[in-house]
C-alpha cells in the first residue's frame, strides 16, 4: 500500500466515521421519539447541527481528497 493509498484510506475512514454518526443519530432519535412520545421538531434541533457539522466534514474531505490527487502535499516536501 503507497503512502498516497495511505491518506485515501484515513479520509475515507473519517467520511464513514461521520455517516455512521448521522446514522446512529437517525436511529436513536426515531427509538427515542417511539418511545417517550418527544415531539419530533425537539429531536431535530440537534440533527441539523449533527447534519451541519457532517456536511463540513464530507467538504473537508474532498478538499483533502483533491489534495492527495494533485499531489500538492508532494511539492510541498521539496522545501
Amino acid at each position: 500500500m503507497t503512502i498516497r493509498q495511505k491518506k485515501k484510506a484515513g479520509v475515507w475512514l473519517s467520511v464513514l466515521a461521520v455517516l455512521l454518526l448521522v446514522a446512529g443519530y437517525a436511529v436513536f432519535s426515531f427509538r427515542v421519539q417511539q418511545g417517550l412520545g418527544i415531539p419530533l421538531f425537539l429531536l431535530l434541533i440537534p440533527g441539523i447541527f449533527l447534519l451541519a457539522g457532517a456536511a463540513g466534514i464530507l467538504l473537508a474531505a474532498r478538499s483533502r481528497m483533491k489534495e492527495i490527487n494533485g499531489g500538492e502535499e508532494d511539492d510541498l516536501s521539496q522545501y
